[in-house]
C-alpha cells in the first residue's frame, strides 16, 4: 500500500527535477558564455563581481520620498480561519456512529420510541443509517463546506451529540433492567 504512495510522488518529483533542469541549464550555458567567459574580456583585465552597498540604517529618515510608506488600504484583508482537527472529525464520526448503534440498540425494547420526527416511531436499522448518510454527507460535501467548518462549531456539535449518546446510552440501560426485548 505503501509502494503505491511513493511511486506518484516519486515520479512527481522526477518530472519537476526535469523541468527545472530544462528550463534552467540553457540559462547557464547563456551566462557563462556572455559574462562570465573571459574571451570577452580584454587580455590582462579581471572581473570584480563584488558589491558592498553602504548600510544607512536612517536611510528613509534622510529620504523620505523615497520610502513611500504601504498604505494598508491597497493590501486585500483575508480572514484566518482555523480548521477543524483530525481529531475533532474523528469524535465527530464516533459520536454519529454511536448515536446510530446506542438508538437502535434502544429500540429493541417497548417501552423506547423513537422522538426524531425525521424517523417513524421504530425506524429500522437501515433507515437510520440511510437518514443519517443522506443528511450528513452531501451536506459536508457540498462545496468543501467540510473545510470551512471551524474548531468551535465541531466542538459544540460534537458537545450536543455526546449529550445524545450518553442520553441514549442511559435510556438502553433503564430498558435492559425494566422492559421487555421485542426484536
Amino acid at each position: 500500500m505503501q509502494l503505491k504512495n511513493i511511486a506518484p510522488r516519486y515520479l512527481k518529483t522526477v518530472n519537476r527535477l526535469l523541468f527545472i533542469i530544462t528550463l534552467t541549464f540553457p540559462l547557464f550555458l547563456t551566462a557563462e558564455e556572455i559574462v562570465l567567459s573571459p574571451s570577452y574580456l580584454p587580455e590582462g583585465s579581471v572581473l570584480d563581481l563584488t558589491y558592498n552597498p553602504p548600510l544607512d540604517p536612517y536611510y528613509c529618515d534622510n529620504n523620505p520620498e523615497l520610502c513611500k510608506v504601504i498604505e494598508t488600504s491597497d493590501i486585500p484583508k483575508f480572514d484566518m480561519t482555523p480548521r477543524a482537527t483530525n481529531g475533532q472529525w474523528i469524535a465527530f464520526w464516533t459520536f454519529q456512529l454511536l448515536d446510530v448503534y446506542s438508538t437502535s440498540r434502544a429500540l429493541k425494547y417497548d417501552c423506547v420510541t423513537e422522538i426524531n420526527p425525521l424517523f417513524t416511531e421504530s425506524p429500522s436499522d437501515a433507515r437510520l443509517v440511510l437518514t443519517k448518510t443522506l443528511l450528513l454527507v452531501p451536506g459536508l460535501m457540498y462545496n468543501d463546506y467540510w473545510k470551512e467548518v471551524t474548531p468551535n462549531e465541531l466542538n459544540d456539535t460534537n458537545m450536543v451529540y455526546s449529550i445524545v449518546v450518553a442520553n441514549n446510552f442511559r435510556l438502553l440501560n433503564k430498558a435492559k433492567q425494566y422492559c421487555n426485548k421485542i426484536r
